[in-house]
């Protein structure tokens, strides 16, 4: 299990470490702010290598340090975007650093619109070769985000890196845990400039420019106030700089929560959290402002105190969804291998009924059918071979229906299937009446849009597959205000409709009426296509046919994801996957997750 947690359950976590298993503050704060200096420390070698996407990790090469630069030369310092290896190579659009390694304004900004992939990676541990050759500027704030700042500047300068902190407040302002760490650091000769309110930015802006490495130590997961005036002019300083930005817990100005930005937030390039993922750096706006993500523990076993505090989310793991893919026994046979219903298509949108009826095949169904208009019927006909297809009269509507589902398993209904009466009618038919498993997405969510309650009187049981434009017109308000606050708006619609619901996006999301979340941290832009979500649909109703729904809804967003990843992964290119090749790869995923193999490793 990777638990994700709230702001208020990270604080309660803290609390109990501290209180009730008698670890002081500062021990957690010095096992922040250590493990966060091995990943940056890891960096800047990867970085003075010369090798982006890879980090000196355990069980990697230690790699000699760079000669002193000759005169002229840019220093050997110079940093350039990077992750730590987590399996999948650099980062989406990482590109090679220049010959003098320092990146200009415009590289900098392109690399921060594509630090979209967050990667959650473990500490490496001290896996650099010291002395580092690096200048690194750390800007902290007064909080214990500032004071885990100081662990880290204190840990970098032990190991050799020219660091300078610079401390957005009066000294005076910095009060216990994070005041040893100041002290200490100042005490063992670290360099400390104070830029109070009112103070001149010019300093930092100088001192930025000649740096290869920025640490965001300003806010961290206890912000819940909008970032203005003096503060928000810092972090605009931080943004405009073409360093690596580092940042401490989460982007200062980030809602830890919701993952909206408060006011100012800082544009990171790499994030090491503490403890546990935050819920806020995986929805779209969190990964994109914290870039990678490195999870550093701190320190002290994590059960008891989960038992304590709890969790708001998991992360989906291939290993899990792997368990649920069990072997077929040999006699198997087609209807128990799954039959699934897709009742999908209209004129002129027959292809949404085709992805999503493949996508059932090709996810383990035996037998699939296309149910659909007696005016659209005869062009399907005409398109399928390995597919069945059942018409709709309008004049029998509700007899025609209950003949098409009698034995299925399964029910995929929405995709290209009209918004006119007659196909609410049949919607409300299939997705209240019919007492099965059922996968509601596209035109069938639409026809519950002022009436999502509904769906809460509906026989069977549903699974909910909207995107933020569709939960946004069940729920009454713009798509904008669901991608604002993702966890909240899924949470509210599984309370109006008592179905599983899944939030198709970047960090999909799978909420379950028993309170329990889902988040899918892989996939890529790729999948941004039309289909998508139709191939989607049919995934997980083929699915139904052999797992509890909350099994299926997970593993069908797994694999989905990691289509795109494969897909990605063998052609270099964010764009340009078709919906159809999504359902071409779902065998060989099902089979690598199957065998415990990572797909993208194949």
């Amino acid at each position: 299990m990777i638990p994700v947690l709230s702001r208020a359950q990270m604080r309660a976590y803290d609390k109990h470490a501290i209180h009730q298993c008698h670890v002081p503050g500062v021990v957690l704060m010095e096992n922040a702010g250590r493990g966060a200096a091995d990943v940056i420390s890891a960096i800047i070698e990867a970085r003075t290598a010369g090798q982006p996407g890879a980090a000196a990790l355990p069980g990697h090469a230690a790699r000699p340090a760079p000669p002193p630069p000759a005169p002229g030369q840019a220093p050997a310092s110079a940093l350039w975007p990077a992750t730590l290896r987590s399996g999948g190579g650099p980062r989406s659009g990482s590109i090679p650093p220049p010959p003098n390694g320092r990146r200009s304004a415009e590289d900098a900004r392109a690399a921060r619109a594509r630090a979209f992939p967050v990667r959650h990676v473990p500490s490496p541990g001290q896996p650099a070769t010291y002395p580092l050759h690096a200048r690194v500027v750390v800007v902290a704030g007064a909080g214990n985000n500032g004071g885990d700042g100081f662990v880290v500047a204190r840990h970098l300068l032990a190991r050799g890196a020219e660091v300078e902190v610079f401390l957005a407040a009066p000294s005076e302002k910095v009060t216990g845990d994070s005041r040893i760490n100041h002290d200490a650091y100042i005490d063992l000769g670290g360099a400390l400039r104070e830029l109070p309110p009112g103070a001149p930015l010019a300093p930092l802006e100088a001192a930025l420019a000649e740096a290869d490495l920025v640490v965001d130590a300003l806010f961290g997961t206890g912000l819940d106030r909008p970032i203005e005036g003096h503060l928000a002019d810092v972090i605009g300083v931080l943004n405009a700089s073409t360093c690596l930005c580092i940042a401490l817990d989460v982007p200062s100005g980030l809602d830890a929560d919701s993952g909206a930005p408060l006011g100012a937030a800082v544009q990171a390039d790499e994030t090491v959290t503490f403890g546990h993922l935050k819920i806020g750096l995986l929805t779209p706006e969190g990964a994109r402002l914290a870039g990678n993500v490195h999870v550093v523990d701190l320190g002290v076993p994590d059960g008891p105190i989960l038992a304590h505090v709890g969790h708001v989310a998991e992360v989906l793991r291939k290993e899990t969804i792997g368990s649920f893919l069990r072997p077929r026994e040999a006699s198997v046979y087609k209807h128990q291998a799954g039959n699934v219903l897709v009742v999908a298509g209209s004129s002129g949108k027959l292809g949404a009924a085709l992805l999503t009826a493949r996508a059932a095949m090709r996810s383990g169904a035996g037998l699939v059918t296309i149910c659909t208009w007696a005016d659209a019927a005869p062009a399907m006909e005409s398109r399928v071979v390995e597919l069945m297809t059942t018409a709709i009269d309008p004049a029998r509507l509700e007899a025609s229906l209950d003949g098409a589902l009698a034995g299925r398993r399964a029910v995929a209904i929405g995709p290209g299937f009209g918004l006119d009466d007659r196909a609410r009618a049949a919607v409300d038919h299939v997705v209240l009446g019919w007492d099965g498993r059922k996968v509601v997405d596209a035109d069938a969510l639409t026809h519950f849009v002022g009436r999502p309650e509904a769906l809460a009187t509906a026989r069977g049981s549903l699974i909910l597959t909207p995107h933020s434009g569709e939960l946004g017109r069940l729920l009454g308000r713009s798509s904008r205000a669901v991608e604002e606050d993702r966890f909240g708006a899924v949470r509210e619609a599984v309370a109006l409709t008592r179905a599983i619901v899944v939030l198709k996006g970047a960090r999909t999301v799978i909420a379950l009426p028993d309170g329990r979340m889902f988040i899918c941290m892989a996939g890529n832009p790729a999948l941004a296509t039309a289909g998508s979500g139709d191939v989607l649909a049919g995934m997980i109703a083929a699915l139904l046919c052999s797992m509890e729904p909350s099994a299926a809804a997970s593993a069908g967003v797994l694999i989905h994801a990691l289509a795109g990843d494969v897909w990605r992964a063998h052609t270099g290119s964010d764009r340009g996957l078709l919906a159809s090749e999504i359902a071409e790869l779902v065998p060989g995923l099902i089979a690598a997750l199957a065998a415990g193999s990572d797909p993208l490793s194949i």
